[in-house]
C-alpha cells in the first residue's frame, strides 16, 4: 500500500508530540513543521516510486522463469546513389558515416562510396537508418539531402529502391501476444510453437499461418507467411524462418513427422486514402504533414491478417490539437485482410478545410 503525504504528516507530528515535550510549535510555518514537511513528502514519492518498480518487476516474473525477453526495434537498411556534377579523371570519395535525411528521418552511410574515374555516379552505397522504426522504411526516390560536409564536386544524392527492415519496439500487447504463442507451443510442433519459433528471430515482426487440408499442391500442409515489418521479407529472413521451424540449425524442429510447410512473405494490400480533415490554428502544409505521418505510422504498424480500422484512425487524427473535424472518404469501409495479406500505406490525398 503506499502512503499518501497526509497519513505521514499526521504519523510524523504525532511520534514527535509523543516521544518529547520541548517542542511544541507544529503549525504550517514552523520550523520543525518544515523539516516534516519534507520528511514527508520525499517519503511519499519514495513509496510511489517503490510501488511503480514492484509493478513493472512483477509482471516480468514469468518472461524471465522462461528466458523471454521484449524484442527491441530493428534499423531500416538500404542504398543511395551519389552524383558529381561532371566526369572527372580523379576519383571523388564520399566518406563512411555521411549523413542524409528525408523528412527529418537520419541515414547514414555505412561504407564509403566511390565515383570512379570517368563516371559521374558512385555504385549503390549502403545506408542505415540512425535510429530503429518503421518510420524509417522510405519508398525510392526520397532520401534526397546531404547533411554532411562532402567533395564539392557531389551535388545529389538519391536511393533507387526502397529503405526496410525497420521495425518498432515490441508494444505491451505484442508482447503479451508472443508470450502466449509461446506457453501455447511448448508441446513442440503446434502451429503455437511453429509461430512462436519464427517470432524468436529479431528480423521477424508479425507471422500467420494457414493450414491446408487437404495439403497445397498435394505438400504443403502449412503455409507460415513472415513479415520483417516492412510489410514483406528478404530471403535472407525467409530462410532464417524456414531453419527455425525446421530445425535446420539446432535440430529442435517443430513440424511433425510428415507435415510440409512453406515459409513466404506476405501480400502486401496498398490502401489509398482520401480524408477531409477540418484544421485551426495552423497552416494547410503542416495538417497535411501531420495526418499522412499518422496514417502512414498506423497503417504501416499492423502485422499480417490484421484489420484496419477507420475508428482508430479517425480517434488518432482528432488527437492532434488543431484537429476539430475529420472525415474518411476512402476508404470506404474498414480493410479486412487475408492470413496471407497485410495491409500497407499506399497514398493519401488530404483536404484541409481552415477555420477560425
Amino acid at each position: 500500500m503506499i502512503r499518501r503525504y497526509e497519513d505521514i504528516m499526521d504519523s510524523a507530528k504525532a511520534n514527535m508530540i509523543a516521544k518529547q515535550d520541548k517542542l511544541t510549535d507544529f503549525n504550517e510555518g514552523s520550523i520543525i513543521h518544515t523539516i516534516l514537511d519534507t520528511f514527508a513528502r520525499l517519503l511519499e514519492r519514495a513509496y510511489v516510486a517503490i510501488r511503480q518498480g514492484y509493478n513493472e518487476l512483477l509482471r516480468l516474473i514469468p518472461f524471465t522463469l522462461f528466458g523471454f525477453s521484449k524484442k527491441q526495434g530493428t534499423y531500416a537498411s538500404g542504398s543511395v546513389v551519389f552524383t558529381r556534377k561532371q566526369a572527372l579523371e580523379a576519383e571523388t570519395s564520399i566518406p563512411s558515416g555521411t549523413r542524409l535525411s528525408c523528412d527529418g528521418l537520419i541515414y547514414l552511410t555505412t561504407s564509403t562510396g566511390k565515383i570512379t574515374s570517368g563516371e559521374t555516379q558512385s555504385q549503390p552505397v549502403p545506408i542505415r537508418a540512425d535510429k530503429s522504426g518503421t518510420a524509417y522504411n522510405v519508398a525510392p526516390g526520397l532520401i534526397t539531402s546531404i547533411e554532411s560536409n562532402v567533395p564539392a564536386e557531389v551535388v545529389s544524392v538519391i536511393n533507387l529502391v526502397p529503405v526496410t527492415g525497420g521495425s518498432n519496439e515490441e508494444s505491451v500487447q505484442e508482447v503479451d501476444e508472443r508470450f502466449k504463442n509461446m506457453i501455447n507451443g511448448l508441446s513442440g510442433t503446434n502451429k503455437y510453437a511453429i509461430k512462436n519459433a519464427v517470432l524468436e528471430l529479431d528480423s521477424v515482426r508479425s507471422v500467420s499461418i494457414q493450414e491446408h487440408a487437404p495439403p497445397l499442391k498435394d505438400v504443403y500442409n502449412l503455409s507460415v507467411y513472415v513479415d520483417d515489418g516492412s510489410g514483406a521479407a528478404n530471403e535472407e529472413t525467409l530462410q532464417a524462418a524456414k531453419e527455425a521451424i525446421e530445425g535446420t540449425i539446432d535440430g529442435n524442429g517443430h513440424l511433425a513427422p510428415g507435415i510440409n510447410a512453406r515459409v513466404l512473405a506476405p501480400i502486401a494490400v496498398p490502401v489509398n486514402f482520401h480524408i477531409a480533415a477540418t484544421v485551426f490554428r495552423t497552416d494547410k502544409e503542416t495538417a497535411q504533414a501531420e495526418i499522412i505521418r499518422l496514417l502512414t505510422e498506423y497503417t504501416n504498424g499492423l502485422v499480417i491478417g490484421q484489420q484496419l480500422l477507420l475508428s482508430e484512425i479517425v480517434q488518432k487524427i482528432m488527437s492532434v490539437i488543431y484537429v476539430k473535424d475529420v472525415k474518411i472518404t476512402t476508404p470506404a469501409e474498414n480493410i479486412t485482410p487475408t492470413a496471407e495479406q497485410i495491409v500497407r500505406f499506399g497514398s493519401a490525398t488530404v483536404d484541409i478545410i481552415e477555420v477560425e
